[in-house]
């Protein structure tokens, strides 16, 4: 098993979200006024309410499940919970410029995102809608607030017993993490050449 290439996928949320955030930046053009992640819980009516540049998207993570995938020891499936969240006037301030409201931006964000695997860092399914639902009962006048869930599935992979991260100067690598923080690491295995290498000297000793 290859445990360079997808050890803990944790450290990949981050791109997930950016990558979420670049698709609907460029997917939604001029519908909106802002697209961002939001560090946040959902029950922040005050901050949510108050955002100046509608209409708007806020990406905010809500909580990933981990549990074990077949009876591979290393192998686990991390379901992650991200919100969308869509704040929209129902009327404008400006009349002559075409405008979205609620019901465009989250058919939108649902046709941008729906099974989108981010470039394979998600499994097959991609993001899966979950639900789509006002936010609050009673937002401020002439506000409209929805939010929409999706789930992101992928694997990660645990490290063998009692090793450790191997070093690595790859940005991209899983465990650049833990190089650039100097954790405790392993040692690289020996390169598989060098037992074929070993194999090729005794059959040449054999045979002198």
């Amino acid at each position: 098993m290859n445990l360079k290439k997808g050890v803990n996928k944790l450290v990949v949320l981050n791109k997930i979200q950016s990558e979420i955030i670049t698709r609907l930046k460029q997917g939604l053009g001029s519908m909106v006024n802002e697209v961002s992640l939001y560090f946040g819980g959902l029950e922040n009516k005050e901050v949510l309410t108050k955002i100046r540049k509608k209409p708007a998207i806020l990406l905010t993570f809500n909580q990933a499940q981990v549990k074990a995938k077949g009876s591979e020891r290393l192998r686990f499936e991390l379901s992650a919970g991200l919100y969308v969240v869509c704040i929209c006037n129902r009327l404008t301030d400006v009349p002559s410029n075409p405008n979205a409201d609620i019901n465009n931006l989250v058919y939108a964000v649902l046709r941008l995102l729906a099974g989108q695997r981010l470039h394979e860092e998600l499994n097959s399914f991609g993001l899966q809608p979950k639900t789509v639902r006002p936010l609050f009962i009673s937002p401020p006048d002439n506000l409209d607030i929805v939010v929409v869930e999706f789930e992101a599935v992928c694997d990660i992979y645990g490290l063998e017993s009692d090793h450790y991260p191997e070093y690595t100067t790859d940005v991209d690598n899983p465990d650049y993490l833990f190089s650039l923080f100097k954790g405790k690491q392993s040692e690289v295995p020996a390169q598989f050449d060098s037992l074929v290498l070993n194999i090729k000297n005794k059959i040449h000793k054999t045979n002198s």
